[in-house]
């Protein structure tokens, strides 16, 4: 079953430029996306088409099989599709952690019993087991975007989208924030990312690169992040493994291009090993 379809999606807010342009895409259950793409690429916006906070002005969008522009759909689609927003001082909305992450599952009308359950269970998640009578405003802004984090979890939604979420993050929290996403989507559920850093495109299933509200680019991280000269043009960093690559190979290196600095590093100690056998 398709997470998401967008069906020649455009998109204006000010009723003459449009922002999303003839978008086409088509997400699987299951399936870990990143979304890539410049300041005023569209992403954000195509991120609130995911759980109907904006439906398409022309053409269509379905999340789960469903509508988005039919009011009766709203409710599922925003439980199955939980958002998790760049500034976590957007998400939080009680004093004290448990209060925070437990304020979506029982608006959904989750029984008492089960919410505490829920709530221990999405703060083991990320990280945050025994915090729960901590407050909010004394976290830092990390421990914040985790509680955020911690709160659409504990909904329990088929789909996971992260607008950002881990701009705020020092690379530690970055890490962590990849190492729950890579275990949520183990498990089964969807991730759309959107994101501009490419350490955490690598070991996404599949890539989509957006300019100007359109799809410039979509494969997967090795069909996308090995072309550098585009990168480039549309002003997104290239990763340092393929930077690397591409250098070792001007020198003569016979090294493949890749994408993630471990594989890298593997491929050039093959490489000394094999020299030195000879």
């Amino acid at each position: 079953m398709e997470a998401l379809r967008l069906d020649d999606a455009w998109f204006t807010y000010t009723g003459d430029e449009f922002v999303l342009k003839g978008i086409d895409l088509s997400v699987q259950e299951g399936e870990f996306l990143c979304i890539l793409g410049g300041n005023g690429s569209g992403k954000s916006t195509l991120a609130k088409h995911i759980n109907a906070l904006l439906a398409p002005d022309r053409g269509s969008a379905q999340v789960l099989g469903c509508d988005t522009s039919d009011p009766e759909n709203l409710y599922f689609i925003r439980s199955n599709a939980g958002m998790v927003f760049q500034n976590p001082d957007d998400q939080l909305v009680a004093n004290l952690i448990e209060n925070d992450v437990a304020f979506g599952p029982e608006n959904l009308g989750v029984p008492a019993a089960e919410l505490r359950q829920r709530v221990t269970e999405a703060l083991e998640q990320v990280g945050l087991q025994g915090f729960e009578r901590k407050e909010t405003n004394a976290l830092s802004g990390g421990q914040k975007q985790r509680v955020a984090i911690a709160g659409v979890l504990a909904m329990r939604p088929k789909i996971l989208v992260l607008d950002e979420a881990s701009a705020m993050l020092d690379p530690r929290g970055r890490n962590g924030l990849m190492r729950v996403c890579r275990e949520l989507n183990d498990a089964g559920m969807t991730i759309i990312m959107i994101t501009h850093y490419m350490e955490e495109v690598v070991h996404a299933d599949r890539v989509v690169v957006l300019d100007s509200g359109s799809v410039a680019l979509e494969g997967t991280p090795e069909e996308v992040l090995t072309q550098a000269q585009e990168l480039e043009r549309l002003s997104l960093d290239v990763p340092f493994a393929v930077k690397a690559s591409l250098a070792l190979r001007e020198a003569g290196v016979p090294v493949r291009v890749h994408v993630d600095e471990d594989d890298l590093v593997s491929d050039v100690e093959r490489l000394f090993a094999e020299g030195g056998a000879q």
